[in-house]
Order: structure tokens, then sequence, then C-alpha cells
């Protein structure tokens, strides 16, 4: 039985050893036992670094054990990340990855607000020639067995897409059961090759991908965002992408190419924002499952996962094993060994967040498709109210935009009570067809609702603070484009 991700990773390395488990661009191939050692000789380093007492927090009960230290380190997706990740396990301390794609600012803020010790290490001291597998397999199952699957194991700072970034507490059984109901939704095996283009310090790479791969012992190839697709070795051939839909659009472009990398691509899961049904069904059309789904980082982060073969346009299919759902006036409520433990030193928002019974408020406004799954009607807090008292739920109409118009971002902002439809194409010499707009939005508007629509020009940036790392837009910074001074 698999306790913990460390587990995982033990059995590997005993099951199959020299069988090649990473990759990553600029080093070579990674086997399971080469990763055994090199995270016992992380372990002792973090171990030996770490000094003083754990940082004081607010909780009440404590979410932390009183000697449980926070370990803050740059994430860029490197093998040395994956392995640091797994030390935290083993010594017990609390991993804290920040995302180096991050503006500046915002990796200040958040380090500042993570007060964890601060870890460099370089990968070529990592992975040196040894021959202490044995030894490095007693000790670091000597270290399974300590580990508390409940205690405190890793933050992930939510993309603040409504709010300011909160970093979210996870234990091991939060994020081994998670990825266990994924690999359930959408099995893969260890004859499978996954490469991975999202942050693994957000929680949609960490469970769909770092987790998925740990747990059933397939190739994982670890990079990052459309460079990382040209990067593929000739003979790489990932059978399982994970991504957002503007990294869709570029594997989509590949695969018309005729690029021989993609050749062997069986499953494209999409998360993070809407999938246009032109991307939907071009894909599907290539024997490629497309596997949408929902979820938030306070659930580790699935809630929902449609299957292949059982996929459906603008779906994102039913709740995963394990997950309980209650929807109350379309708001949906979640329970389930996914739950996160809390945030970060705010005993206040975690107690507003879940109830005493363990739901987890998303916050997120849903329906119930004929087929059976969940489809998202967007944010309560994003529900535009008309003078006239008539409501508008903003991610249906951006969803049918997207759906029928070629465009990267699609938002509905209300401005001193006029609607503006903000576009962004997706080439820089394409206007918006406002015919097809138009048209897309008709029945989802009150009959003559007036509403104007505007070019996103510049485009939307990461920099800006316009997006989140999942390339999302934030509504409210959007807004600030098209409010008076």
């Amino acid at each position: 039985m698999t306790r913990h991700l460390l587990d995982a990773l033990l059995h590997h390395a005993r099951e199959r050893p020299n069988a090649v488990a990473l990759r990553c661009p600029g080093s070579p191939p990674r086997t399971w036992r080469q990763l055994v050692t090199a995270v016992l000789r992380t372990t002792q380093v973090i171990e030996s670094t770490l000094t003083g007492t754990a940082c004081d927090n607010d909780l009440g009960k404590p979410i932390f054990d009183a000697q449980q230290q926070r370990v803050v380190y740059e994430c860029q997706n490197t093998e040395a990340n994956v392995v640091t990740a797994l030390a935290c396990i083993a010594c017990g301390a609390i991993e804290i990855p920040i995302d180096v794609k991050l503006p500046p600012e915002s990796q200040s803020e958040i380090r500042k607000r993570s007060r964890g010790m601060e870890l460099a290490l370089s990968k070529t001291d990592l992975f040196v020639a040894t021959d202490d597998f044995a030894e490095s397999m007693t000790h670091l199952a000597d270290a399974a067995n300590r580990v508390d699957i409940d205690r405190a194991s890793l933050v992930l700072w939510t993309s603040g897409t409504t709010a300011q970034p909160r970093g979210v507490v996870l234990s091991q059984r939060n994020l081994t059961t998670n990825a266990a109901a994924k690999l359930n939704a959408v099995p893969q095996s260890i004859d499978d090759t996954r490469l991975t283009l999202l942050s693994i310090s957000h929680a949609y790479a960490r469970t769909c991908d770092m987790g998925t791969w740990l747990q059933s012992g397939c190739q994982w190839i670890l990079d990052y965002g459309h460079a990382g697709l040209g990067r593929m070795a000739p003979q790489s051939r990932p059978t399982l992408i994970n991504c957002v839909p503007s990294l869709a659009r570029t594997i989509l472009e590949r695969i018309r190419l005729g690029d021989l990398r993609l050749a062997e691509l069986r499953a494209l899961g999409c998360g993070g924002a809407a999938l246009g049904a032109d991307l939907f069904n071009e894909l599907s059309g290539k024997k490629i499952d497309v596997i949408q789904g929902y979820g938030c980082t306070e659930t580790s982060p699935v809630i929902c996962s449609s299957s292949p073969g059982d996929t459906v346009a603008g779906c994102v299919g039913p709740p995963v094993q394990g997950c309980e759902i209650k929807i109350t006036n379309q708001r949906l409520y979640v329970r389930g060994p996914m739950v996160m433990l809390g945030y970060l030193d705010d005993s206040k928002s975690t107690a507003e967040k879940i109830d005493q019974d363990g739901w987890l408020d998303t916050g997120d406004l849903v329906e119930r498709a004929p087929s059976g799954q969940l489809r998202i009607l967007g944010r309560d807090d994003d529900v535009i109210v008309l003078e006239n008292g008539f409501k508008i739920h903003p991610h249906p109409v951006e969803q049918s935009i997207l759906q029928n118009v070629r465009c990267e971002h699609a938002v509905l902002l209300s401005i001193n009570d006029k609607l503006i439809i903000a576009i962004q194409p997706d080439s820089l010499d394409r206007a918006p067809d406002n015919e097809t707009i138009t048209e897309c939005v008709r029945d989802l508007l009150p009959a003559r609702t007036p509403f104007s629509i505007a070019r996103l020009d510049p485009p939307l940036t990461q920099a800006a603070g316009e997006l989140t790392s999942k390339g999302t837009p934030r509504r409210n910074i959007v807004r600030r484009r098209f409010e008076c001074p």
C-alpha cells in the first residue's frame, strides 16, 4: 500500500532500479536507483542545514508540529526540485516551492510570508557516481516509516485569480489520495511517458503530473512551457500531457505539421481555463482523449475529472473517487481526504473556508449537464448584477466566445453598469470578430442588453499581474484598463 509519495519512490526503486524514471533538459536520464541516492543525499543536507525552531503561527490547535521546519526554494522544474520535494518528505520538513516565473515582487512577497529557510541545491551535487544504493534504500525506508501522513508536508500558493495569493497547506494524505483518484479516472502505467510543461510549484502539475508519475511508475519528462515542446528529443514521444488551453493550441499546431514526437499522444489533460470547442473537437478527431477537469489548490487540487472514452466538450467530468459534493443554490461544496489542512498562518480564513463538518466552500457555481458531468458556471463573486436586477455569470459567456472565436482570452466586465467584452486575439494582426462574438453571447444575455467589444492591446501579461501563473486572466486587474482614472 502506498502510504505517501516517498513510499511510491521506494517501491519503483525496489522493483525496477535501473529503469529510466526522469528526463530533464540538459541532463542525462535518471533511473529510480539514482533518484533514491540523490534523495538521501539531499535529505542529509536539509537535516544538517535546518536549525532553530519552527516559525510561530496563529493556529490554535497547530496544523504544524512544533519541530517542523519550512524549506523555501526557487522552483524551475528541474531534477533538483523533484529531489528536494522528496527529501522534504523524508526529513519531515514543510516544502514551500516558489514559481520562478512569477513577477519578482510576487516572489518576494511569498518568500516573506512563507517565513522559511531558503534552500539552494546544485544538481551537480546530487547525482554523483556512488555504490550506496542499498544503504540509501535502508535509510529512506526508515524515514518512510516515520512519515506522518496527516502532518503538513507541502505549501502551494494559490494563483490569486480573485484575491491575494494564500499558502495552502497540504498533507501527504491529501496529495497521495488525490493522485490516486486522478489515476483512477485516467489510468497510466509503466509503459506511458508523461511530459510536463506546467510548473510543479502549482497544484495541477504537482498532483496530476508528479503525483501520478510516482504512483504509476511511468517515465517522466520534466520541462516547462511552450519551449519545452521544442526541446523534446526525437525518441521522447510522450503519451500523456497536461496543459492549459494556450499550450493545447500549440500542441495541436505541431500535430498538424506532422511532429512525430507527438505521434503517440493518447491523452491530453486540460485545465486552468475553458478549452474551446474547436480545439476539443479537432484533438478528439485525432484519436486523442481530451481530459477536462476541475479543482482548486485547496483540494490538492482535483475535484472532478473526465476519463478516456467519456469526455464532453464544456464539461469537467464527475467527482473523482473519494470526493463528496453538495450543490446549494448552484454553489459547490466538497468534502474528502483531498481537502487541505488549512491556510498558512491564517486560522481565520481557514475557518471561513471549511466548516465544522469538513465541507469546503469552493466559491464556484456549477450545474449538472445532461451527461451527468459537471459544468462550471464561474465564481459566485464574479456574478454581474444589471440595473434591471438580471444576473449574469461571466464564465459561460466567456467560454462561448472562446469556443467559437479564435482568441487567446475573453473577459466579460461591468464598468459603471456598462458591459464590456474584452477580447485578446490569438495573433497581433487579428481584429475581434464582432459579429461572431455578438452571435455567441446573444442567448446568454438578457434581451436587448447593450454591450461593447474591446480589444486587449497590449496583450495581458503575467509581469503586469493580469494573468495568473496558469495564464488565467485576473478579472479585477484586467478591469483597471477600462476604468476612468
